[in-house]
């Protein structure tokens, strides 16, 4: 007995050199054989036959009794990839490119006259002379009032040798200039008035922010490619823009305000992120100067200028100061106060209060700092805490240790934002009692 399969045809085509390939999804043969009782019978066998990778949705089913059907397969476009020919499509398209800039320059010359041309190339090098000479006198903007600067190429010498020594402590000191990142901190800094020798930049936009701001002369001004400032960068994600400018002093910062009788010495502050929020607060609550004790991180290191959020151009700021010498930085009559995270705040008759030099302890808030002349705040690090040399100058000017009261389980506040929490409270005093003042003038005028 015969039996019949239908063969279901499975579409798929491979793309190959001038051919289709079409793959069947079950395929039959059979073959005769004995049984036990030596009659011989035809089984037929199938096989399944198809790449796990093929698409199995079918085409058209055949069957074997319709002899009459057609295979009407859809055919798939053939790619031919011969090589011949893609080499001859590309002669053509180069010889197309030649001919066509043959007769753009043939046109261009027999277009203009010879006076024309030369008159042209006359006024281009004249261009080229006048910006040559532009750059060579570090002028920032040109004629028509655009941005004058020079593209240098990667791995330029004069880039790495300035940016070497910029990330050295002794170099930025034996240099004087000091290394600022992002066109925030570059404006903070060019509206202090403070002198940019070089503006290293990748993208114009980020010029374009500062040309309000920039000087007319003395900056170099270099465009280098992205990648090599994501080199130099201490940043994840950079901005894409370098400012170094020649570091100011504390003599030649402008003030935007007057500053408050508020002066802060800060002991032994080694971690940069810290020292950075302490001269924030001290920039935000109008502080006159911040002395910095030997042993302080450097203040223009990059994270703390980061941290600071520009308050190296606003603020005095005196460092690597020897504690022999704190005293002759410090107003006569000022009073010496210490940030302490000591909990014990009333008693000042327990002798434990008293054990750092005769310091006594009171909560920051019980202190009337506005009947004093100057304050002086002096704030520890959290790893060293207060020195010895804090609690002797303290001892000597009578000074007081002044406590935040916290919550039970916490034991201290981070030493930037209990910076912040006393000179903000020193001045709040300060200005309610100038209020007061300026009204009690006000209505003695009136009447």
């Amino acid at each position: 007995m015969d039996i019949f399969w239908p063969m279901i045809f499975w579409q798929h085509a491979a793309i190959c050199h001038k051919s289709i390939i079409l793959f069947g999804y079950k395929c039959c043969r059979s073959v005769e054989k004995e049984n036990i009782f030596g009659v011989r019978q035809q089984l037929v066998i199938t096989s399944r036959q198809y790449g796990r990778w093929m698409h199995r949705n079918p085409g058209k089913v055949l069957l074997p009794f319709e002899e009459t059907s057609k295979v009407d397969l859809k055919k798939e476009k053939i790619i031919d990839l011969d090589p011949e020919i893609l080499y001859k499509s590309k002669v053509k398209t180069d010889k197309v490119t030649e001919t066509k800039t043959v007769t753009s320059e043939d046109n261009s010359a027999s277009t203009l006259p010879p006076e024309k041309s030369k008159q042209i190339k006359s006024n281009r090098k004249e261009k080229l002379q006048k910006r040559n000479f532009y750059l060579s006198q570090k002028k920032v903007f040109d004629d028509n009032h655009d941005i004058i600067y020079e593209k240098l190429g990667e791995n330029d010498g004069r880039i790495s040798s300035l940016l070497v020594k910029l990330k050295s402590k002794k170099e930025r000191l034996r240099s004087g200039q000091t290394l600022v990142e992002g066109w925030r901190l570059i404006v903070d800094g060019l509206e202090a008035k403070c002198k940019l020798k070089y503006l290293i930049f990748s993208k114009v936009e980020d010029l374009n922010n500062l040309r309000p701001f920039l000087p007319k002369t003395g900056v170099s001004i270099y465009k280098i490619p992205y990648k090599q400032i994501e080199m130099w960068s201490d940043v994840e994600t950079s901005p894409g823009i370098f400012g170094i400018f020649e570091t100011p002093t504390a003599e030649n910062i402008r003030r935007f305000s007057k500053p408050l009788p508020l002066n802060f010495i800060c002991d032994n502050i080694r971690v940069p992120g810290n020292l950075g929020a302490i001269l924030r607060a001290a920039v935000g609550v109008g502080c006159d100067k911040v002395l910095l004790s030997k042993g302080c991180v450097d203040v223009w290191d990059p994270k703390v200028i980061r941290s600071a959020a520009g308050a190296h151009f606003r603020l005095p700021i005196h460092h690597s100061i020897e504690w022999s010498d704190m005293p002759s930085h410090l107003e006569e009559d000022t009073s010496i106060f210490i940030a302490d995270s000591n909990t014990k705040v009333d008693n000042l008759d327990d002798e434990s209060d008293t054990e750092y030099g005769n310091v006594p302890v009171l909560p920051y808030y019980g202190v009337e700092f506005s009947s004093l002349s100057h304050i002086t705040l002096i704030l520890g690090g959290e790893t060293e805490g207060i020195s010895e040399n804090s609690y002797e100058l303290a001892s000597s000017k009578h000074g007081v240790r002044l406590n935040i009261p916290l919550q039970k389980g916490v034991d201290s506040l981070n030493t930037g934002m209990a910076a912040a929490v006393i000179a903000f409270e020193i001045r709040k005093q300060f200005i309610q009692t100038w209020a007061k003042a300026k009204l009690q003038k006000q209505m003695g005028l009136a009447t």
